[in-house]
């Protein structure tokens, strides 16, 4: 700090992005992209600026911050895109996903800096959103520079009320949804992450309903499509309408049938805390909720099926965690006095009593609709059959 080494570095920065003519053919590995440009010397820069602001030393961020460095990275960034060039495509992007997550680090606990950020940051994090879904697998980069896109959507708008606006001013979230839809599973939960933050601000959930997909799909509906998905690559047990087939574990995995109860430490999460995590089910339930679940758009009969386990979700987790409790207890020999007993033994009974009565409901729903169907049927029956003797008269 001393040496000034911030205003050091970004000047050299401001150098790199000069007009000044530069045309020395670097023939090293670390030339690599810049040939008769400062490309190269571009990204080690930001390479540089990446890994200091990735040491969370407040000191040299609020250094940073104060020499202009945001201002500055988001005008680099949009000089790349005003100025694209498909040979220099993977150096450009490379760029772009660093001054992204310099741009995080940098903002993610200030809301003074995300608003330094302000709306031409949020512009260039719509400006990527935008991007055609099939270069995401040209392998030249997208990828990264999309998670660095999502993450900065959680470090540099989340918890600005004004940038929060903004976003969804510029239809950000229809941005996000798009991008669920492509259902790659690398970027489902971060997205979904999103979402759920996304969801305390009142001005979103009209954005989210809005939305529509291929076929006139809703949001409501692509979260309950994703839900089964990830419940069929889990390996949960459903029948063929997709009602719980195992009321006392409606919600249980492969892994979590095959891994056996072991008492663990108080620090330690169980089998059933860490699936939470592991999946994305708890956000799609915790997105779903905010959306209120009485109220949501374009849902088949099957979606409602599915519609009623989520609902349930946060119940049948915690019975599942009770479960885990008693069977610890029980493993480690300690017997509970005769009222706690009786207590867990009615937890255990009341989350089973849950699964039966949403097995239940799902019986229902599904016989309304055969009825419907038939009855469908029978008018549409009635009708061609009224036409033919019409026509024979």
């Amino acid at each position: 700090m001393l040496c000034q080494g911030n205003a050091r570095i970004l000047a050299f920065l401001k150098w790199c992005e000069s007009e000044d003519s530069f045309m020395i053919h670097g023939n090293s590995f670390h030339g690599t992209g810049g040939r008769g440009n400062k490309l190269a010397h571009m990204r080690y820069t930001l390479r540089l600026l990446r890994a200091m602001v990735s040491l969370e030393d407040e000191t040299v961020n609020t250094d940073l911050c104060e020499t202009g460095t945001i201002q500055q990275l988001i005008g680099i960034f949009k000089n790349t895109i005003s100025k694209s060039n498909d040979k220099e495509e993977a150096i450009v992007l490379e760029i772009q996903s660093d001054i992204l997550l310099i741009s995080s680090g940098l903002c993610e606990h200030s809301i003074p800096r995300k608003e330094i950020f302000g709306t031409e940051g949020v512009d260039i994090i719509l400006h990527v959103m935008k991007t055609d879904p099939k270069k995401f697998q040209s392998g030249l980069g997208y990828n990264v520079l999309l998670f660095s896109t999502l993450d900065s959507i959680w470090c540099c708008i989340l918890g600005c009320y004004t940038l929060e606006d903004y976003f969804l001013e510029k239809e950000g979230i229809f941005l996000l949804l798009d991008l669920l839809a492509l259902k790659q599973k690398k970027f489902c939960n971060l997205i979904l992450g999103i979402m759920v933050e996304f969801c305390d601000n009142p001005k979103t959930t009209a954005h989210v309903n809005a939305w529509r997909g291929k076929k006139d799909q809703t949001a409501a509906s692509l979260l309950i499509k994703l839900w089964r998905k990830e419940e069929k690559e889990l390996g949960v047990k459903r029948d063929k309408h997709g009602k719980i087939m195992d009321t006392k574990k409606p919600l249980f995995t492969n892994f979590q049938e095959e891994q056996k109860i072991i008492p663990l430490p108080a620090n330690c999460p169980t089998i059933a805390v860490m699936d939470v995590a592991e999946n994305i089910r708890a956000k799609i339930y915790a997105v779903l909720g905010k959306l209120d679940f009485e109220n949501l758009p374009g849902l088949s009969t099957e979606d409602f099926v599915t519609l009623c386990i989520i609902h349930r979700y946060l119940d049948f987790k915690i019975g599942e965690i009770w479960n885990e409790i008693y069977e610890e207890i029980k493993l480690e020999s300690l017997r509970p006095i005769a009222t706690d007993k009786h207590i867990l033994e009615a937890i255990t009974a009341a989350s089973e009593n849950i699964g039966k009565m949403v097995a239940s409901l799902q019986s229902e729903i599904i016989e309304t609709q055969a009825r419907q169907d038939v009855q469908n049927e029978q008018k549409v029956y009635t009708k061609v059959s009224h036409r033919y003797h019409r026509g024979t008269r």
